[in-house]
């Protein structure tokens, strides 16, 4: 099998877009994520670094907590090398929670608390966690199913952040027996505690820090993200944004942490610049909305629907603050990006690109200078990219001819967790294999088509079908749409309309003709009053198929 492009001999156009201030190469610093904290403490002791509704913490004190909870869990037998389920929402426990597993040398698991039991069970045999930390509820869930409940089993519930005297604790809500059975209260240990703190030695830039398994976690696949890893996204992430001041911005994280991007881009960014992190758990428009109102955020990092539903929410609320906008997660619609820049009022709404793979981000917008709309962007600080021929991924193709995207740069995973491989992506001579089809212009500017395993050719021409449903959901009616590739091939869009909006068949397919060319219209559009999904939430296209065809895809 022939070898890959060499990184280090390819030519990087787009470093000559890079904006002033955006360093094309950068010496990324060799320490663990918890140096974040101790810089942050020395430099910002006094200056909030979590808010959370009406609470805050600052970042002194975080780092004193982050001790206190790597005591307790080293006291329940959480030793470094070890895997710790973190089975929380976006609350102010749950950075801490994380930190403190990082303290030790330990390896955070984190999933979504929605996660079904089946899923748990499978993510618990691949990783073999030592230790969970959850709602009590959800242990005790673990704790009916015979061998699911990690040793040091530490529930959350019944606590609450309280501000005293200009500093947040960690308090319980009300008493209970602590020792009930193998789960222990984590507020009533810190209690215990008092002033104490042991923590051991904690790890090295190349141990890893978390084991991030997909949506639907069952089908495994986890990729093993280091200290390295997450620290070098964490830069690329601040030196995007060159005007970035420390200890004086508000990083607004909506999307879960359990996700790399909301973690790195949201949390970890935010700490290496000693700003005040504002999480939320989930929050619709409106509340997102009422809170960038009331708490001033100058950056947000989001999912490109949160976006596009803020830009028409709640016109009144007051969104001046926000200083840059970056859409993670898929296209953003340019739409919706002009009408959240004129709402923020000279805001800069970018869009970018990242995988679980490479802790978040490989690719984003200019923040400042000439920007292509509905682009990828170019490769950022210290990445290199290129597209190479499906067939052949050792020949590179012209600007402008679709292959497969490969990427590399010190934020890119290089192992994989468990005995599962990744069915799409794989890394090969340095290079993350995508799984992605995409397009390169001659000056370094990238353009997703869509994944490989689902572009169809058809009439002479390669569609893909995440862009047909992001026609779809672009029409004002339409809440969410999935295009099923049939025998044909044929395209089938199956649609959720929004509440109170009535629209028909045809009505979407004109829409369709306008906006696409002939081949990726679809033949055909259902209107569904629901998508089946996953435990994890994700659309189930497997049974979606099945509920069109009677049978399984292929």
């Amino acid at each position: 099998m022939p070898s890959l492009p060499d990184p280090a001999a390819l030519e990087r156009p787009w470093v000559a877009a890079y904006p002033p201030g955006v360093p094309p190469t950068y010496d990324l610093p060799k320490v663990a994520l918890g140096r974040f904290l101790d810089d942050a403490a020395r430099d910002f002791s006094d200056r909030a670094a979590l808010v959370t509704g009406a609470a805050s913490i600052d970042h002194g004190t975080l780092r004193d907590r982050v001790d206190a909870v790597a005591t307790v869990l080293h006291e329940q037998g959480v030793v470094a090398g070890d895997r710790v389920l973190v089975l929380l929402p976006n609350h102010a426990t749950t950075p801490v929670v994380l930190f403190a597993v990082w303290r030790l040398g330990a390896i955070a698991v984190p999933l979504s608390p929605t996660t079904g039991v089946d899923d748990l069970a499978a993510v618990i045999a691949d990783a073999a966690p030592t230790g969970a930390v959850a709602e009590r509820a959800i242990l005790e869930v673990l704790e009916g199913q015979p061998g699911l409940l990690p040793d040091a089993a530490i529930a959350v519930d019944g606590t609450e952040w309280r501000s005293r005297r200009g500093l947040t604790r960690l308090r319980p809500r009300r008493r209970r027996q602590e020792d009930d059975g193998p789960i222990v209260t984590l507020a009533a240990r810190l209690e215990r505690l008092g002033e104490h703190r042991s923590v051991p030695p904690g790890p090295v830039p190349d141990d890893p820090a978390v084991l991030a398994y997909p949506p639907a976690p069952a089908t495994l696949g986890a990729v093993v993200l280091t200290h390295a890893n997450l620290v070098a996204n964490a830069f690329q992430a601040r030196l995007w944004v060159p005007d970035v001041q420390a200890g004086k911005e508000r990083v607004l994280v909506a999307d879960p942490l359990h996700e790399p991007m909301a973690l790195t881009l949201g949390l970890l960014s935010g700490l290496l610049a000693a700003a005040t992190v504002i999480v939320l758990d989930d929050p619709d428009a409106a509340e997102l909305a009422a809170v960038i109102d009331r708490e001033q955020p100058t950056l947000m990092f989001a999912r490109p629907d949160r976006l596009t539903e803020l830009a028409t929410t709640s016109p009144r609320r007051d969104l001046t603050s926000l200083r840059v906008c970056l859409a993670i997660g898929g296209p953003l619609d340019p739409a919706a990006a002009a009408a959240l820049e004129e709402r923020t009022v000279g805001g800069r709404v970018r869009e970018g690109y990242g995988l679980r793979e490479a802790a978040a981000l490989t690719h984003a917008q200019p923040v400042y200078g000439r920007v292509e709309a509905q682009s990828m962007g170019l490769p950022v600080t210290d990445t290199v990219a290129v597209v190479v021929d499906l067939d052949d991924l050792a020949t590179p193709l012209p600007p402008g001819q679709p292959g497969m995207l490969l990427v590399a740069g010190p934020q890119v995973a290089t192992e994989s967790w468990g005995s599962a491989p990744r069915a799409h992506t794989r890394v090969d001579d340095g290079w993350l294999v995508t799984g992605d089809v995409a397009t390169v212009s001659a000056d370094g500017v990238f353009h997703h088509v869509g994944r490989a395993r689902e572009l169809v050719h058809r009439d002479g021409t390669l569609v893909a079908p995440r862009h047909v449903e992001e026609v779809l959901e672009r029409h004002g009616a339409v809440d969410r749409a999935v295009v099923t590739v049939l025998d044909g091939p044929a395209l089938v869009a199956s649609v959720t309309r929004r509440r109170r909006h009535r629209v028909g068949a045809e009505e979407l397919l004109a829409h369709c003709r306008s906006h696409l060319d002939r081949p990726a219209v679809p033949d055909r559009v259902e209107l569904v009053d629901e998508l089946p999904t996953t435990s994890g939430g994700e659309i189930a296209r497997d049974e979606l198929h099945r509920q069109l065809t009677g049978r399984s895809p292929r």
